[in-house]
């Protein structure tokens, strides 16, 4: 939408007072149709490129209240200039922010710093770890960081070539991002934000024909932004333009990021080069590794038209695959779903209802079924990302909890019999001692235990104080899921709460209260 149509659809009148206090000098003085012509009449205002950057400046740098920095980032270049059409509706925004938050804490947890730089004994895994111990430094004995100690290190990523994304994470893995301890953001804090940002003019919120409150950028101003962030392409868009024919090749793959003057290695698998492609090169930058009659035979491939000059082909290729968006495979493809509707029955090992629903052709795949459904469980309706572990000798769960973990192990028994908690300690408190953070939570979910397990597991938390091994049945995970998935919870598409768990011994519903 462009800048006329959006400033007549803005509501309610709080917003539209706060976005005309942007540039708007007697404001509180004007009517809701007088406001709406003033900003119209001083729009260059709204979308001057030195302007825009000095406000945005405010808000990534200047401003000493952090969350500001964290969030006005994510919302600006993350969610809004990666939407086509450059706006979200305010709940699905929201949400979009804790979630990108929640990622990030996540592939801290799943990444160690030669990971992240790609291997050991390269030029920039020396730089990052030199930015690690002088990002320790600005985060040693409180809980913030100044501007200027922010601005330092904005120069120190430029001068090593590390990315904010790569920040982000290295802040993680010290307990530091979203907030101290892993806290993610809330939703009030995120509507705070949303405020300033509409104060600063860098945001608008409308209102459509549903009566659907969305926060947008006019396409004039995203155009500036996209100038200001040297954002070419949206990230969707520059994936799948690097998934044609002619990035098949590591060679070329590497000889692109050769060009850019990125390091990388042949060992490095084809989607890394991409990843890094996408993080350090711009997408014109991309193109111009390519002779003009490529360029001529890939437009003619897409049918777009073939002729002018390089520069023009380029120009053709990125908005044409702008305006291309991935699509994740809808629930119902994700054959875990199935497991999950049989998780009790793959708790149990009940054979002969698993075989008739055509879940498992041997008794080997209950184990690995069981611990897939529960996968999908945490994934798909409590909103929580399980951590990919490796090495063998782990727990079949792993999520992010704060700046801690929480671990699950599933034990499937058939009936009659029922699990022992006493047969399985020493293997979960040896995946609690060799956790590398704290574990508040170990779930052990089974169909049924033994009436001595709960009384091992007090005596447990007693002599490991911080420590909860929390015994919950199948069937009781599995409601207190679908109860956190209904429709009847405006909250279900936010994370469930999993600190209401830490409580050793057997896990009682009534013990948590409403939910929502």
């Amino acid at each position: 939408m462009n800048f006329m149509e959006i400033v007549k659809d803005i509501y309610p009148m709080a917003a539209l007072k706060r976005i005309a206090g942007a540039h708007v000098v007697d404001h509180r003085n004007l009517k809701e149709e007088e406001l709406r012509d003033a900003i119209l009449k001083i729009k260059p205002q709204y979308t001057h490129e030195e302007t825009v950057l000095e406000l945005i400046e405010d808000v990534f740098h200047r401003t000493s209240d952090l969350s500001i920095r964290v969030i006005s980032k994510i919302i600006l270049e993350d969610i809004l200039l990666e939407e086509i059409g450059y706006g979200l509706p305010v709940e699905d925004l929201e949400e979009r922010v804790i979630a990108i938050e929640q990622s990030i804490v996540d592939k801290s947890n799943e990444t160690d710093l030669a990971e992240l730089a790609g291997g050991k004994n390269t030029e920039f895994y020396t730089n990052l770890e030199l930015y690690n111990f002088v990002l320790g430094v600005a985060w040693e004995h409180r809980n913030t960081k100044s501007p200027d100690e922010a601005n330092l290190l904005r120069k120190l990523r430029n001068r090593l070539g590390i990315t904010h994304a790569k920040h982000r994470i290295l802040e993680a893995k010290l307990g530091k991002f979203p907030k101290p301890n892993n806290e993610l953001h809330t939703r009030q804090e995120i509507r705070e934000v949303r405020k300033e940002l509409q104060r600063k003019g860098l945001i608008f919120e409308i209102r459509n024909e549903n009566k659907i409150s969305f926060d947008i950028l006019p396409d004039e101003l995203a155009e500036v932004m996209q100038s200001i962030f040297h954002k070419d392409m949206r990230t969707d868009g520059y994936r799948i333009m690097l998934g044609y024919k002619l990035f098949r090749k590591k060679d070329t793959l590497r000889k692109i990021l050769r060009t850019a003057k990125v390091e990388s290695k042949k060992t490095e698998k084809n989607d890394d080069l991409i990843n890094k492609i996408i993080a350090r090169v711009r997408p014109n930058e991309c193109l111009c590794n390519f002779t003009t009659d490529e360029l001529h035979d890939w437009c003619n491939d897409i049918d777009q038209l073939v002729s002018g000059t390089k520069d023009q082909r380029c120009e053709r290729l990125i908005e044409y695959y702008n305006s291309m968006q991935i699509r994740n495979p809808e629930e119902a493809d994700d054959e875990r779903r199935i497991w999950f509707d049989v998780f009790e029955s793959l708790a149990s090992r009940d054979r002969k209802h698993l075989r008739a629903e055509g879940v498992i052709d041997k008794d080997l795949e209950i184990e690995t079924k069981f611990e897939k459904a529960t996968d999908f469980l945490f994934d798909q309706v409590m909103n929580h990302t399980p951590l990919n572990q490796p090495g063998t000798n782990k727990p079949d769960g792993l999520l992010s909890f704060k700046d801690m973990y929480i671990m699950w192990d599933n034990k499937s028994k058939e009936a009659p019999s029922a699990v022992d908690l006493h047969t399985h300690l020493n293997q979960f408190n040896g995946y609690m001692e060799a956790s590398n953070k704290h574990v508040p939570i170990f779930l052990v979910i089974a169909p049924v235990f033994t009436e001595v397990s709960e009384s091992i597991a007090v005596r447990y938390a007693a002599e490991n104080i911080g420590r909860n091994i929390v015994l919950i049945t199948a069937s009781e995970l599995k409601e207190l899921a679908l109860e956190w998935g209904s429709d009847a919870n405006k909250r279900k598409d936010e994370p469930f709460p999993l600190g209401l768990l830490a409580r050793p011994g057997r896990f009682r519903r009534e013990a948590l209260g409403d939910l929502f």
